[in-house]
């Protein structure tokens, strides 16, 4: 059986949304592949993955990485990767005038989710 390796990114993404929408290029028992675009002043509310890692390569943008709730944020811009370990609260804020884009990807596929309440 064969299966498609390579992805273009930029046909994934998704704008004029009321929430970040949540497109998946991807997946498998090992890992979702997934693209986010956040628009100006939107954000992805804090969250984590009880049973798996979520790690974000930035492309384009400019936003917050919130880490902790109360902690202070940390830059994200092209070129970063952010890694959310197993059971870390994360979530980002778009300060920018552009979209966010980022791909996130999130080991194994089926980790869960916990919104902060």
């Amino acid at each position: 059986m064969h299966q498609q390796r390579t992805f273009d990114s930029h046909r994934f993404f998704r704008s004029d949304q009321p929430e970040p929408p949540r497109v998946v290029i991807t997946a498998s028992p090992d890992a979702a592949v997934v693209c986010w675009q956040v628009e100006p002043g939107q954000r992805i509310g804090m969250h984590r993955h009880p049973t798996g890692q979520d790690t974000w390569i930035v492309l384009s943008g400019e936003g917050e990485y919130y880490t902790q709730p109360g902690a202070a944020p940390l830059p994200l811009r092209p070129g970063v990767v952010a890694v959310a370990a197993t059971g870390d609260w994360h979530g980002a804020l778009n300060t920018g005038s552009v979209p966010l884009k980022f791909v996130s990807v999130v080991s194994p596929a089926e980790s869960g989710f916990e919104p902060l309440a």
